[in-house]
């Protein structure tokens, strides 16, 4: 969990920093940069950032600006290209010719000599300062045949005699795709620019002899090992490094060799495609997938072709490369990132190395793309060069633990490889103990599959057992009805007929509901059972049922009290339902001595997920303790009589506990012997609802 946080804290550096990179706080406005309050004025370094006075397609000199009517077109951003320019305020094209012009207001009673070190410029540039003409790099002109590019960053010193500077810079650009001047220019004492000239000079050349050192070492490596191909790529990656620096910000290239403008720009280039090439490839070594597989071909082959177009078209074609360029090393950041950041997940310490190193490197590619693009305010210039440095140290550290831990696992192989013989043995004996357990297996299934045919054999006798009682409950009512249809038939019973027909009915219905059950039965032993929920009035299902029993309740002096508290809406079956509150009621007056009371209690649960409580009471002879906890799980069917000698099949609430459920319900059983039994049921008021007894 540390580990992740410290990650996030770092990305939010990182781009935080990135993102808002300013080199000072003191910015121009309106062509002005005021330095009148600078904190100390004998030791101080500024980047010239801001809005300085722009005119596009003038080239003006000092002497235009005597009049003082010439006015800006335009306060343009520096560093900045200016196509990035507001197209409304001023029309500017990739190919022209522009001024720029910035004044600057000294601290009072400066006596220190100052300095401005200045970038280059695409492509072209002269430079005056405070009406004099200090110098340039290449031809300045109004048209391509009057310019000439070239890259060459100049240091002037300056020693103001008056409060205040003026630097007006004519820039032509008719070779590059973009004109103006990304990098920043930096003013300030003379010593402290000197002192920072010479550090990023030498700086540049340490990074260089570092990491073409780095690039001979992994390819000491490789050769010893062709099978590395990652100690390949990464010298390639390395290689392609070396180069960028001598064609970027110090040139240095110009201190070995007198080299024109365009092959400066051309080894930039193939530097870069070849540091993209080779840090591809790497990168598939290390999370090697068929996804990044086709992603390195295609960079491969894309930007080899670019390599050779770069060597043979004008720099104001091949520059648009680079557009290609940002976006593929973005895809390849992001799935490096992607690919170490689930090893961290996997808790593997050699990703979560690789993972901060890459967010390193994609911090030093956005602030040098932003650089490259003029969007940067950054003092520091390119930092993907040191960043890059640091990179490979780590990466070297790696490499190294890796193969030590190699080395490491080659030693533990030859200790394992000694116990092999050893392991055979062991091997031959667990070979052995498989063959025994196997045939215990075979006995065991043997075991299990005459344990299934005692539990079909149970089964059908159950079946059987069942059939017998529900025969016989059966014959019983049928021979009743027709005894007493042939005693209607003589005229001495004609004047209790009334009395034969209502016992005809009760036996009827009592036939009726024993094949209801047997029926419901039957299908829930195949899972037929038709369930079609709608919602019912729960209380109309009661008093049905209460007047098919009402006769049968009178004759045994039962009083019979129903009580509904709320809403009595469910959602249920209501065949289903019938069945439930016809056995419950049917058991209820069987087990009820004459004279007794049957209570009946429908209430609505306030509590969301208790549905509606179903409440049937007795105080009839109630059910032991034992009985209790098999009552609606026991296979046995068991009949017992009731108070009068009235029989069942024994099925009544094995039934109702399977519909209960059915309905989404639930059926608990409260009870003691001598004093009375309770069902209480709950059953669900909404669709798809499932509700819980408290």
């Amino acid at each position: 969990m540390r580990i992740r946080i410290l990650i996030l804290l770092l990305l939010c550096f990182v781009f935080n920093f990135n993102l808002n990179a300013n080199g000072t706080s003191s910015k121009a406005i309106k062509g002005v940069l005021d330095l009148r309050e600078i904190s100390d004025p004998e030791h101080f370094i500024v980047n010239l950032n801001g809005d300085w006075e722009f005119y596009w397609g003038k080239m003006l000199h000092p002497n235009d600006f005597k009049s003082k009517t010439i006015k800006p077109d335009y306060f343009g951003k520096v560093p900045s290209y200016w196509t990035d320019y507001s197209q409304e305020s001023v029309k500017t094209n990739k190919f022209g010719f522009a001024t720029y012009r910035l004044t600057i207001l000294l601290p009072a009673d400066l006596n220190k000599s100052l300095a401005i070190d200045l970038p280059v410029f695409d492509s072209s540039y002269d430079i005056y300062i405070s009406g004099r003409y200090m110098g340039g790099a290449g031809n300045t002109g109004k048209s391509a045949e009057e310019t000439r590019p070239e890259y060459k960053r100049n240091f002037f010193r300056l020693n103001p005699k008056s409060d205040s500077l003026t630097i007006i810079i004519n820039v032509s650009n008719y070779d590059h795709r973009r004109g103006g001047f990304w990098l920043p220019v930096k003013f300030g004492t003379f010593s402290e620019i000197q002192k920072q000239l010479a550090n990023s000079w030498a700086g540049e050349w340490a990074v260089i002899s570092l990491l073409l050192g780095f690039s001979i070492f992994f390819l000491f490596f490789f050769i010893l090992s062709t099978k590395e191909q990652v100690m390949g790529f990464f010298c390639m990656t390395t290689t392609g490094l070396a180069i960028r620096p001598l064609f970027t910000s110090h040139y240095l290239v110009l201190n070995l060799f007198n080299i024109d403008w365009i092959w400066i720009v051309r080894f930039e280039y193939i530097g870069l495609f070849l540091l993209i090439i080779g840090g591809t490839w790497f990168v598939l070594n290390l999370y090697p997938s068929l996804f990044f597989r086709i992603t390195s071909w295609t960079f491969t082959v894309l930007f080899s072709l670019a390599s050779v177009l770069t060597l043979l078209l004008p720099v104001k074609i091949f520059s648009y490369i680079m557009l290609a360029y940002y976006p593929s090393i973005f895809i390849i950041l992001g799935y490096i990132l992607f690919k170490s950041f689930q090893g961290i997940l996997k808790r593997n310490a050699l990703d979560i190395m690789y993972f901060l190193a890459f967010i390193l490197l994609l911090f030093g590619g956005l602030h040098d793309m932003r650089v490259s693009l003029g969007k940067a305010e950054s003092g520091t210039g390119y930092l993907l060069t040191y960043i890059i440095v640091l990179f490979v140290f780590i990466q070297a550290g790696l490499l190294l633990y890796k193969w030590v831990r190699v080395f490491h696992d080659k030693e533990k192989l030859q200790n394992e490889l000694e116990l092999v013989n050893r392991k055979m043995e062991i091997l031959v004996k667990e070979r052995t103990k498989e063959l025994q357990n196997r045939n215990e297996e075979i006995e065991e299934q043997s075991s299990r599959i005459a344990l299934q045919n005692k539990q079909l054999s149970d089964t059908i006798q159950l079946k059987n057992r069942i059939f017998s009682v529900i025969a016989h409950d059966l014959r019983s009512p049928v021979v009743n009805i027709l005894y007493m249809l042939n005693l209607l038939k003589e005229k001495e019973y004609k004047e209790k007929y009334d009395t034969f027909a209502n016992s005809s009915i009760q036996y009827a219905q009592l036939v009726i509901s024993l094949l209801e059950n047997m029926l419901v039965w039957g299908r829930g032993q195949e899972d037929k059972i038709n369930f079609s929920p709608e919602k019912h009035d729960l209380s109309n299902i009661i008093l049905t049922n209460l007047s098919i029993f009402k006769e049968t309740a009178d004759k045994k002096e039962i009083s019979v009290n129903f009580t509904q508290v709320g809403s009595s809406i469910a959602f249920v079956d209501k065949d289903l339902l019938d069945i439930i509150i016809r056995n419950l009621l049917s058991n209820a007056v069987k087990y009820t001595p004459r004279g007794g009371r049957i209570s009946i209690l429908l209430k609505e649960k306030k509590l969301k997920g208790e549905g509606i409580m179903l409440k049937i009471c007795d105080n009839g002879v109630g059910i032991p303790e034992k009985k209790q906890k098999d009552l609606f799980t026991s296979t046995e069917i068991k009949s017992t009589q009731g108070t009068e000698n009235e029989k069942g099949t024994g099925l009544g609430l094995k039934l109702c506990s399977e519909l209960v459920k059915i309905n989404n319900g639930n059926i608990v059983i409260e009870s003691k012997v001598d004093e009375g039994t309770c069902f209480i049921i709950s059953l669900p008021v909404e669709t798809g609802s499932v509700v819980s007894l408290n």
